[in-house]
């Protein structure tokens, strides 16, 4: 069932870049597959959807040009307004990944930071994963990985190497080399051996590859799609600190990354 509303969000998707009336189904299969990923008691983010249904059906949907937003607090209140100057936006503002209404200043504390925890169950249920380290460690973090990528093999040879002192979720992206990263992605996570598949990732071979079980779907792969956005992903690994702390692109210096407040 889940694959059959990620086949058709995916599709719908691709098919037209403004949603419309005439494209409720899209709206449909996407709300389908965020019921689908987890049955939890009502959360900050259910709330706020719910009070967005009391204004009704959804007649349409579109993007608004706007590229930095900044948040002003004033005497009598809170609003944001673009970059330019041309757009103001008055009203109640809400961070759904942080669960909290935006008031004043002091709240902006912190919200660059990506809440890892509150979407870790998820991403292990939605997506392709493997995991590095200890399982018995604390996790320190995810890191988005494109398998085609000469420099993911770097970045997971490093967290390797920390095995010992730190647990990272890798998580499969194959969304920058094309039909090749989809096809050795889809090799690596319908591989019998999963350990196998590990360290080809890691290594960049295909030991593994000899014995794919078929009726392996893929899914999961295609859910990375979805997710691109949701994480703010533009460069290729992401990483992702558990408390949040964002680096687009592996760090060079990836201990003093790690260490900073």
């Amino acid at each position: 069932m889940l694959k059959k509303l990620l086949f058709l969000a995916s599709t719908l998707m691709l098919s037209s870049p403004v949603i419309a009336q005439d494209n409720t189904e899209l709206l449909d299969a996407v709300a389908a597959i965020k019921d689908k990923q987890a049955e939890e008691p009502k959360t900050y983010a259910q709330q706020t959807k719910e009070g967005l249904e009391k204004k009704g059906a959804i007649i349409g949907i579109k993007e608004v040009p706007i590229g930095k937003l900044f948040f002003v607090e004033a005497e009598q209140g809170s609003y944001l307004v673009s970059a330019d100057g041309r757009f103001v936006i008055d009203g109640k503002i809400k961070d759904v990944w942080h669960r909290k209404t935006l008031n004043e200043l002091a709240d902006l504390d912190g919200i660059d930071r990506v809440p890892v925890s509150a979407n870790a169950k998820k991403i292990e249920e939605m997506m392709a994963t493997y995991s590095i380290g200890k399982p018995e460690l604390p996790r320190s973090g995810v890191i988005f990985v494109d398998p085609s990528s000469d420099i993911t093999i770097t970045a997971l040879q490093k967290l390797y190497s920390l095995k010992e002192e730190q647990r990272w979720l890798v998580v499969l992206m194959p969304v920058v080399g094309g039909s090749n990263a989809l096809d050795r992605s889809r090799r690596l996570y319908c591989a019998k051996d999963q350990e196998l598949a590990k360290m080809d990732l890691i290594n960049g071979t295909n030991k593994s590859f000899s014995e794919i079980n078929k009726a392996c779907g893929d899914e999961k792969l295609i859910a990375s799609q979805f997710v691109t956005n949701l994480f703010g992903i533009t460069q290729m690994p992401h990483v992702l600190r558990e408390d949040g702390l964002v680096s687009e692109g592996f760090p060079v210096e990836f201990e003093q990354w790690y260490a900073q407040p």
